[in-house]
């Protein structure tokens, strides 16, 4: 796998030169430049909560979640940086990441909120315009988001440790988006054929007893997205048990902003890194 790292200090941006890594260029934005049948995923770097971009070709932007309390400047920032202007759809995973929703809503011009369970009774205390179109998904619902790309809710609950569960597949790729970490949701991602799973975003922050041996097993994906949080930490030994299982892991806050990038047959990964 091609891997591309660029760095952010203080307020500017630079890209390092694979051949001259001393020697940084500073650029204005980064252009994931997307071919026909090319998807990039990008899991934002925020100080706290969840959101993820998901750009298509036809310039297409769509984003899941929005994001903890106090970080909308850091998410302009970063779709700034990504060239977004316009958002089609927000999804929504849990009720826990619609801090900047209704912002996000008037600046993104956003046609279309998907949400389940968890997100129902917080989207009805928010101030969504009626021109946009909220829809309710459930378990088992399947929906086309792009060309080549699908989305198919595996688990949606409401209970405590618990949220909308989506797969997402583009051609031969699956990335599944986890938000729930209860027993019983365990035992429904354990019942279902999740064995080519490429790319996993933990739920729960990784927090202790959010991911188990037997998922790890069940799954066995490639490689683990875990966003960061101002109050759970990553329980070590799970990060350990993924390592164990030779799944690549990618820590927002380590790492920073990953992005990665699909093509039909294959994925490169690219991390912007950001000097707190």
């Amino acid at each position: 796998m091609k891997l591309i790292m660029a760095i952010l200090a203080f307020m500017n941006w630079y890209y390092f030169p694979y051949e001259s890594p001393s020697a940084p260029v500073e650029v204005e934005g980064v252009d994931v430049n997307l071919k026909r049948d090319e998807l990039a995923i990008t899991f934002l770097a925020l100080s706290d909560g969840e959101a993820a971009l998901i750009q298509y070709a036809t310039g297409e932007n769509i984003l899941v979640n929005t994001g903890g309390k106090g970080t909308m400047k850091e998410l302009e920032r970063l779709l700034a940086l990504f060239h977004v202007k316009n958002i089609s759809t927000v999804i929504l995973t849990s009720n826990s990441e619609m801090e900047n929703l209704e912002e996000i809503i008037r600046k993104y011009n956003v046609g279309k909120v998907l949400s389940g369970k968890a997100g129902e009774t917080a989207l009805m205390e928010k101030m969504i315009p009626a021109g946009v179109k909220v829809e309710n998904w459930k378990r088992g619902d399947r929906q086309k988001l792009l060309p080549g790309l699908t989305a198919e809710v595996v688990f949606d609950g409401s209970e405590e440790s618990e949220g909308t569960d989506i797969s997402f597949q583009f051609f031969h790729h699956q990335i599944f988006y986890m938000s729930s970490a209860s027993h019983q949701s365990e035992q429904a991602f354990l019942a279902e054929p999740l064995r080519n799973v490429n790319i996993i975003k933990l739920p729960a922050y990784a927090a202790k007893g959010s991911f188990s041996d037997l998922l790890i097993e069940h799954m066995d994906p490639q490689l683990a997205i875990i966003f960061k949080s101002n109050s759970i930490k990553p329980d070590p030994d799970l990060v350990e048990m993924l390592h164990e299982a030779w799944i690549d892991v990618y820590f927002t806050k380590q790492h920073g902003t990953v992005t990665i990038k699909f093509t039909q047959s294959t994925y490169d990964v690219i991390t912007i890194m950001g000097e707190e």
